[in-house]
């Protein structure tokens, strides 16, 4: 199933590039940082909106060509197509959410253009933290370092202080 929404993702996100391609859009492509096999809840759902209208923010209300949420048994997805900005400039208010606190944490936020996509890396950023040591993430999850028990926990925690229920 990850694998098939993986691939969706991927067609949804060509597609809306597509459709947007002569006003410029650059699109933010959101996922939650989840770890296991268990990537849709309320709670879920209701931190997805949150990461929407904290992104939506970041924007005057005419830059933005199209806003959509998908609720999806993998998990939910975030889709915003904007235009007037570069993608770099999108990256960077991007990062700066994901890094900008605990919650940001959990928020996955790809930008890409019809060229590809902008990494953290191509904005001299580094990569992205372990929610438990603060080490690379990346390394963390391949050497799958953590117990999932200690992982969900710490999401947990950060939906919990961020006070995201899976109430409304």
């Amino acid at each position: 199933e990850l694998l098939d929404s993986r691939e969706d993702r991927v067609k949804k996100q060509k597609e809306l590039l597509q459709a947007y391609r002569s006003e410029n859009g650059v699109l933010i492509s959101i996922t939650l940082n989840i770890p296991g096999p268990i990537k849709d809840s309320n709670t879920y759902r209701n931190a997805m909106h949150r990461a929407m209208n904290v992104l939506t923010e970041c924007f005057a209300q005419n830059e933005i060509l199209h806003q959509e949420i998908r609720e999806l048994v993998t998990g939910p997805e975030g889709y915003l197509v904007v235009q007037g900005r570069s993608a770099g400039e999108v990256k960077k208010i991007a990062c700066s959410i994901e890094d900008g606190s605990r919650l940001g944490r959990l928020f996955d936020m790809d930008v890409m253009t019809e060229k590809g996509s902008i990494s953290r890396k191509d904005l001299g950023k580094p990569g992205r933290k372990c929610l438990i040591c603060g080490e690379d993430a990346k390394l963390c999850a391949r050497s799958q370092r953590h117990p999932m028990q200690e992982l969900l926990a710490e999401v947990d925690r950060i939906l919990a202080d961020a006070e995201i229920s899976g109430e409304g």
